[in-house]
């Protein structure tokens, strides 16, 4: 913050000093960019893992609970106290578990946490390994490789898997799904213009949001517009996206220049310090306690108006009200440090190891899977109108798909069943690859099913129908899967 941004008389710039106090030594000694970094991403998982309500009543079995509350404890506790680097190592381990436990996992947002926890844990270990001095500063530099690199990798395949005839068609475009709701209550919502303006304007701001990651000088352009377009998101209701969004916020408080991220900091490090004077290390955990009460609250109030509604719909909302709160503040914060450092004209930051890269790679590998024939979910494919299955897709740069792979050359068509997913796939004109109706199969092996394969009709078919080999192995299960197959042209929005 400048000092001119903290002059002022009266009452407006007493207020103001007692908030946000002059730059003191005290804030240089505690302020690093783990500081910054791991509060944030410790909200990021408390949005994700609040997705997974059941997991913590035990109803998904007592690892799940047990690993969920490990997870819940240990990010409550790094936003109390975020220079314990070992909290950001045990929420991160601990997530790693459970994304185990739960797999396989269709959400892109928990694939990409994924990946930045294991990088979390690799950078620590070798820190460790290391006993390089300062060790946190070397956790910092090596954390900002990989969380830059995952996010040019997530932008990149946001505008690749787009590139399709459906997503492009303003009449079923997965960004008309999303424009829509924000657009409504001002009639606009079948505007052909914003529609296709949504369509368009998603591929120039994830453009710019690469080309900013590695252009400092204009970093803060790319950043204010993937706050603003990640604020908006999840308000749209479409989705649970509030953890997405603010898995995004938290990886770019990592990349932001450090003069930046300081600026950033000392924003919210007075504030806060002020409150815990008056409240205590209990500040901030019974703040976020109040907020997400007076969320419930208000989400029930407005209930009283909708008793049809399920109760699922009054938890997204109560959330979607807590990220409108804690996003606006964030965004307002960070947006206003940017704006400070633009154009950039700090030094180039030290040369980091290149194996650091092997991350985000791995990553970028992993979702060209539905071109090659692997899974069609986790591939950050999420709001694409993406098709690849049969060996037919609606890409505009193939004419076919190039498989590597045949889990998706076979889709079968269920004409009948004895287990109600699948009725209900039928009823819906959905089909499935055949790999992931031998899955089910698996699973249920007391049920049975007919389908239609190639024009070819098989007849209560159960598990025991599919000879030993051609079984979902255990590797298989732990990272294969695969989307229903919408036959619908154009492809309509799914997810």
């Amino acid at each position: 913050m400048t000092s001119g941004l903290r002059r002022g008389g009266g009452l407006a710039g007493a207020i103001r000093s007692r908030l946000w106090p002059p730059e003191t030594a005290t804030h240089a000694r505690v302020h690093d960019g783990l500081t910054v970094f791991a509060p944030m991403w410790a909200v990021a998982m408390l949005f994700s893992l609040a997705d997974n309500p059941s997991t913590f009543i035990g109803r998904d079995g007592p690892a799940l609970f047990l690993v969920g509350w490990t997870a819940v404890l240990a990010a409550v506790a790094l936003v109390i106290r975020p220079r314990l680097t070992w909290l950001l190592g045990l929420l991160a381990a601990a997530l790693i578990l459970r994304y185990a436990l739960l797999a396989p996992v269709a959400s892109n947002n928990k694939t990409i946490t994924l990946f930045m926890n294991t990088g979390i844990l690799l950078v620590l270990a070798q820190a460790a390994w290391s006993q390089a001095e300062p060790r946190r500063e070397l956790v910092y530099q090596h954390l900002r490789v990989i969380a830059r690199g995952l996010l040019a990798v997530m932008y990149f395949y946001g505008i690749f898997h787009k590139i399709n005839t459906d997503f492009l068609d303003p009449n079923v475009s997965c960004a008309v799904m999303l424009y829509a709701p924000l657009a409504r209550p001002f009639g606009l919502d079948g505007n052909l213009f914003g529609r296709y303006l949504a369509i368009y304007s998603t591929f120039i701001i994830e453009a710019i949001a690469i080309a900013a990651l590695y252009w400092r000088r204009w970093f803060a352009v790319g950043l204010i517009l993937a706050l603003v377009f990640h604020y908006i998101i999840p308000i749209s209701a479409y989705s649970w996206y509030m953890d997405f969004s603010c898995l995004v916020f938290a990886l770019y408080a990592l990349t932001m220049p450090p003069e930046a991220q300081r600026d950033f900091y000392r924003s919210v490090a007075g504030p806060l310090r002020r409150v815990r004077g008056w409240f205590g290390n209990a500040a901030l955990p019974l703040a976020g306690g109040l907020l997400v009460a007076a969320a419930w609250v208000s989400a029930m109030i407005v209930a009283t108006d909708y008793p049809e509604r399920p109760l699922r719909m009054f938890y997204h909302s109560t959330f979607i009200m807590v990220w409108a709160m804690f996003g606006a503040v964030a965004s307002v914060l960070m947006t206003r440090a940017a704006l400070e450092h633009l154009p950039y004209r700090g030094a180039a930051q030290p040369r980091q190891p290149l194996w650091l890269h092997l991350i985000p790679l791995a990553l970028f590998v992993a979702c060209t899977s539905p071109y090659i024939g692997l899974k069609t979910e986790s591939s950050i494919n999420m709001f694409s109108n993406l098709h690849t299955e049969g060996g037919e897709t609606n890409h505009l740069l193939f004419a076919r798909p190039p498989y590597l792979f045949g889990y998706k050359d076979d889709v079968v068509e269920i004409l009948d069943s004895s287990h109600p997913y699948l009725l209900h796939l039928k009823a819906r004109n959905e089909r499935m690859v055949l790999y992931a109706l031998k899955d089910v199969l698996r699973r249920y092996r007391e049920h049975w099913v007919t389908y239609r394969l190639n024009g070819l009709v098989e007849e209560e078919v159960t598990h025991a129908s599919f000879p030993a080999f051609e079984q979902p192995s255990l590797l298989e299960r732990a990272f294969l899967i695969f989307k229903t197959v919408d036959v619908r042209r154009p492809k309509v929005c799914t997810h």
